[in-house]
Order: structure tokens, then C-alpha cells, then sequence
């Protein structure tokens, strides 16, 4: 190919592709409420988008449950899809995230966790329960006056000022009467919206209105274990505990909100390669029994092929009411040129400068090409693009591209190229520690605690698959028991080989409040107790100390060290590793980490962290305590 010389009069526009970060360089969306949105083509996926905007109306207008599944290859734009779905309901409804199921055992509460979760993150959980409790509110002083009984409508009525946008007064006047709510509670039980929902959901509603209350409420509803003294504040005698009340809460939400609720589930095909088919067939029940109950719409995400073979795993009842709605289809040559056109945009805006044509120096005839000739995903279309951008810098210069110039020959690169695996999974590394950092709904000790656990699972069992030792000790085994239906999740034992001798070590991770850790480390002694264990190790985050107040959760944990165990906290740098790790082995069972043009494994993924990155490091607080305890016999005959 003969070489191309830029034009002088293009300086000025070079300089600026130069200059500028690459449009190019993150072709994979991340669901993140605090990061502005991915360039968009509006009409790309334009039935798509219609669909999924008319399943919600459906839902808003009569409340009645809608469940939509959009297929496509993995770059093709689901996830795409459902940012902009996210973006667009300015308020008219609620786009929840729920990420794929980890734990057959508990559907519904891995679902309200992040229900609950979404409608903190939007704002919107709030407004919910004082919308709630101002209805029931309204209730119960209409029927005191029905009644007359004058004194209970006069007491409510000071707290009901205005019409029903006037919730903020009604919030300001109700807690200056904390115990107007269990008055509420009691009067209203018999009538609606009280008399339809959960009974222990209604009675912590109404608590709301004791100012005290308020972040025990949401704890409450998003499944964590709670203090006595919370509980007690509560009116409640336990939390959300078992599946069947974690379906009541849920749907209860979904019947209180006067928007919409959007439950979007990407990757869904995760979930197979996670639980398998037990996992497919818990997943769809679960949804099924939301569908038939609740009104909310249910969006699901799945690659093309993977749907094929997971819908022989799915109950024929969910097949038959999921509307699956047509693939998503790879770019024409118009469409990849709108993609290449909006990416280069902001780069001409911010320079002043009016390029020959938009796409330049990827000019129409050679994206024409590239379409026909490799029919390239969305995704592919726009590495092609990075991969010779970089090439350019690498040189220096830009020169326009020809029709049938492969990457490797617009420009010749300066210096062999680096290793594209490390340096590629690396990057994804470094992505998804931010992802933690910067994410507003990754901020809580007590929300990050799950993703947390299944991290530091995933690390052992990926040391042990693949020989690693982490601080010298040898992972042996690691038993991870699933949540059960009824009570809390049991602690997890791993087998550790060090150099004091085999040692079965039981650690659970808790970061909720330090009052009710007491409840976790009575779990462990009862494992060291019975001899299910040697020691016990119970995981917080720095960020989230036990504290003076939790006085028997100290008594426990003194207990416990004095067998080897105790409390370990986890420094922040660690977290963000270890739940940034677990956003990346999730998002590579999901094919979105590339390397090159290929997407890496969750071994791929597994590997470089423990043998490149050496995350077990990050887990010698934990093992150590293994390491340096002597085992249980020794200490029995000492």
C-alpha cells in the first residue's frame, strides 16, 4: 500500500484526534447510574426500544406484569439497551439492575436486595414508603370519621396537610408524632392499602414516621439482620427472613409504587454457568411467581445462542408468557458509520474544528467494507476503530483509511507491541476497581458484604483449582454453602495446609451494623463448638468498625480469638480489589472482557488476578490466622 501523506489543511483536525482520549477505547457499557451515558444512535434497535417503552406504559397504565426477553450476540448493544432505558424514565418509573443469581437457594432475596437498592440509588425509596403511609394515613382518618371518632381523625389530620403532593409537610408533621405510626398500623389493618400487603411489611412502614426508625426500615427491607433493639423499634420480631417473606416484601414494593418498576437482568446467561440448569429453572420461577403477582416489568437480557439452550431449562409456563421480542441484528454500513460518526462528535466539538466528513479518517467506503466484508458486531466495529486510532498515535500521525487496509497496516507501529492479554485484562482490572469506587449504589460497607463474600469465595476456590498458595498456605478445600429458605446463610469452611498443620478454618463477612454482628459470630462459635471447625474468623470492612456500642458483639468476638479467630478487618484498598475482581469474573462470564477482539474466560479472568495480579494477597489477613493458630488437637493436648 503506498503511503498516505495527510493533507496540511487537516492539521489542525489531526492534532485534535491526537491529542484527545480515544472515543473508542471502552466499547463495553457499564450500568452505572453516576457516569454519563455511552454515545447513542437513537434509531439503531428502533423496534427494540418501542417495545420495551410499551411494556412499561402496559405496566403503568394497568397495572398488569409484563416479562420481555431481547436477545443478541455479546457487543451487540443489550446492555446498551437497557442504559438508555435507565436514562430515559425521568421519573415516569423505576429501572432496578439485578445482576446475575449467584445462590439457587434465594431468588427473591437476591432480587429485593437490589430492588430495595435501586429505589435508594434513584431516590425514589423514600417517596415510596411516606407515599405509602400517607394513603394509609388517609384511610384510617376517613374511616375515623365515618366512625366518629373524632379525636383519632383530629390527630391524624394535623399530620395531613395539602393533597397528595404535599408529602414532604406530611413527612415534616408526622415525625413530630413518632407514635402516630403504630396508631396508624393498628386502626388501618382492615383497610386498604394496609389490608392487601404483608402484615409485618405494613407495620414497619408505618414506623417511618419515628425519625429514629428510618434506616432500620430500609436494613429491614432489603433483607439484612438486625439488632434486637432495631427489631424491637420495629415492631417486629425477626427480619426479612426465608423466601417466602423476601416474595412478600417484593411484592408489596411493586404494589406501593405509584411508577412502574423496570426489574432488568443482563446476562442472564450467567446464571447457567454459575448454578446451571437448577439454577435457570429456580431464576424463572421465581420470576414467574413476580409476573403472576405483582405489576412490574420484567426485562431480560440473554445472547442469541445461550437463550436456545436455556429455554429447555426454563418451566414451560415462564416460555410461554416471556415475549421474546427479534434479535438484536449486527450494524449495516449506515448504521456502523451513525455509531463511528457519534463516538467522533464530542472530539470535533470540544477542538472547534469541522472534520472533512464525520467519520474521519475511517471514511464510509472503508466502514462500507468492513461491514460487508466481516459483518462485525457494534462492539467489533468500534475496537477496529480503536485498534488503528492506536496505531496512528503509536506514529504519530493520522492518515485517512483505504478500503481493505487491515489495522496493521494504516500506520507502522513504533517498538514491538506489548502483551495483549496481560495488558488488556489489566485494563479490565483497573475498570472495575473504579467501577467500586466510583459507583454510587457500591458505597455501603453493608450493601458491598455479598459481593464482598462471593469474592473471597471465588479467590480460594480459584487458589486451590490452580495450586496457588496464598501467604504460604495451601488452599485445601472450600465448602460455600447456599442460603437455605429459612435463616441465615451458613458460614463458609475452607481447608487450609500451613505451616502449623491442616487447619479448617469457618469466616463469614458481615459490614451491617456492629450491633447485630453479635448474630454472625454466634454462627461461628457454634461451628468451632461442634467441631465443624477449628477457628473462626468473622470479615469486616475497615470502614465499618464494630463500635463501643455493640458491647456483645465484642464478647463473642473476644471469644472467639481466644481459640485463634476473631474479627479481621479488610483495608479499603482490599475491598475495592476483591469486589472490583468480582465485578470482572461476573462481567467474563457475561463475554464482556476483551482481549483483543476475543472476550476472556472466567478462567482467563481468575488466573491473571491470582497469578499476575497476586490477588491473594489480599487474603493473608485471613489465612494467616490459620497459618499461625495451631490446630485444634495440638492446642487440646497443650
Amino acid at each position: 500500500m503506498p503511503e498516505l501523506v495527510p493533507d496540511p489543511d487537516l492539521a489542525a483536525i489531526d492534532a485534535a484526534l491526537l491529542a484527545a482520549p480515544s472515543p473508542f477505547s471502552d466499547p463495553v457499557v457499564r450500568l452505572d447510574p453516576d457516569r454519563p451515558l455511552p454515545p447513542d444512535v437513537a434509531h439503531i434497535h428502533g423496534a427494540v426500544r418501542a417495545a420495551l417503552r410499551e411494556a412499561i406504559a402496559v405496566v403503568g397504565a394497568e397495572r398488569r406484569a409484563q416479562m420481555v426477553l431481547v436477545a443478541g450476540d455479546p457487543g451487540q448493544g443489550k446492555t446498551h439497551l437497557l442504559a438508555q432505558l435507565r436514562h430515559a424514565a425521568e421519573g415516569a418509573y423505576t429501572c432496578v439492575d439485578v445482576p446475575p443469581l449467584k445462590d439457587a437457594g434465594a431468588p427473591f432475596a437476591h432480587v429485593l436486595r437490589y430492588v430495595v437498592q435501586g429505589l435508594a440509588v434513584a431516590g425514589h425509596l423514600q417517596r415510596l414508603c411516606w407515599d405509602t403511609v400517607r394513603r394509609i394515613a388517609t384511610a384510617v382518618r376517613d374511616d375515623a370519621r365515618a366512625h366518629d371518632d373524632d379525636d383519632i381523625a383530629d390527630r391524624v389530620d394535623d399530620a395531613l396537610l395539602g393533597g397528595d403532593a404535599y408529602v414532604g409537610a406530611f413527612r415534616t408533621l408526622a415525625q413530630q408524632d413518632p407514635g402516630l405510626g403504630a396508631l396508624l398500623y393498628q386502626r388501618g389493618r382492615h383497610l386498604a392499602p394496609l389490608h392487601g400487603l404483608y402484615a409485618e411489611l405494613g407495620r414497619v412502614l408505618c414506623r417511618i414516621t419515628d425519625r429514629d426508625a428510618e434506616p432500620a426500615i430500609i436494613d429491614w427491607l432489603r433483607g439484612a439482620e438486625l439488632a434486637d433493639d432495631d427489631l424491637t423499634r420495629l415492631g417486629v420480631g425477626r427480619g426479612v427472613d426465608g423466601e417466602q417473606a423476601a416474595f412478600e416484601v417484593l411484592r408489596g414494593l411493586a404494589q406501593c409504587t405509584t411508577r412502574p418498576l423496570v426489574l432488568c437482568l443482563d446476562q442472564i446467561e450467567s446464571t447457567s454457568g454459575l448454578l446451571g440448569a437448577a439454577g435457570v429453572a429456580k431464576l424463572f420461577t421465581a420470576l414467574m411467581e413476580l409476573y403472576q403477582q405483582a405489576p412490574v416489568c420484567i426485562v431480560l437480557m440473554c445472547q442469541t445462542q445461550q437463550w436456545s439452550e436455556l429455554r429447555r431449562d426454563v418451566p414451560a409456563a415462564a416460555v410461554d408468557r416471556v415475549k421474546i421480542l427479534p434479535p438484536l441484528s449486527r450494524p449495516t454500513a449506515a448504521e456502523a458509520i451513525a455509531v463511528v460518526a457519534r463516538r467522533l462528535a464530542p472530539v470535533w466539538e470540544a477542538a472547534g474544528v469541522t472534520p472533512p466528513e464525520p467519520t474521519y479518517p475511517f471514511g464510509a467506503a472503508m466502514l462500507t467494507e468492513l461491514c460487508t466484508r466481516s459483518r462485525p458486531t457494534i462492539r467489533q466495529v468500534l475496537l477496529e476503530c480503536d485498534e488503528r486510532l492506536g496505531a496512528m498515535r503509536r506514529a504519530g500521525a493520522v492518515v485517512a483509511q483505504a478500503v481493505g487496509a487491515p489495522a496493521t497496516a494504516a500506520v507502522a507501529p513504533a517498538g514491538p507491541p506489548p502483551s495483549p492479554p496481560d495488558v488488556a485484562l489489566r485494563a479490565a482490572r483497573d475498570k472495575y476497581v473504579r467501577t467500586v469506587v466510583e459507583r454510587r449504589d457500591l458505597q455501603s460497607p453493608s450493601f458491598r458484604q455479598e459481593l464482598l463474600r462471593d469474592a473471597i469465595v471465588d479467590v480460594l476456590r480459584g487458589a486451590q483449582r490452580l495450586s496457588r498458595k496464598i501467604g504460604g498456605v495451601v488452599v485445601a478445600g472450600v465448602i460455600a454453602p447456599p442460603k437455605p429458605d429459612k435463616g441465615p446463610r451458613p458460614p463458609v469452611v475452607v481447608t487450609l495446609d500451613g505451616p502449623g498443620g491442616v487447619q479448617r478454618l469457618a469466616f463469614d463477612v458481615h459490614s451491617e451494623s456492629g450491633s447485630a454482628a453479635y448474630k454472625a459470630l454466634e454462627r461461628l462459635r457454634e461451628h468451632v463448638v461442634a467441631g465443624q471447625a477449628d477457628l473462626a474468623v468473622l470479615l469486616r470492612e475497615a470502614d465499618a468498625p464494630l463500635g463501643d456500642g455493640a458491647k456483645r458483639s465484642h464478647e463473642v468476638a473476644a471469644a472467639l480469638a481466644e481459640r485463634g479467630g476473631g474479627v479481621v478487618y479488610v483495608d479499603r484498598e482490599a475491598v475495592q480489589r476483591l469486589v472490583g475482581a468480582e465485578l470482572m469474573l461476573d462481567a467474563a462470564g457475561a463475554s464482556e472482557v476483551l482481549v483483543g477482539e476475543a472476550s476472556a474466560s472466567p478462567d482467563d479472568a481468575l488466573a491473571f488476578l491470582l497469578e499476575v495480579d497476586d490477588l491473594g494477597t489480599a487474603l493473608v489477613p485471613l489465612v494467616s490466622r490459620a497459618s499461625t493458630s495451631p490446630p485444634r488437637g495440638r492446642r487440646a493436648a497443650g
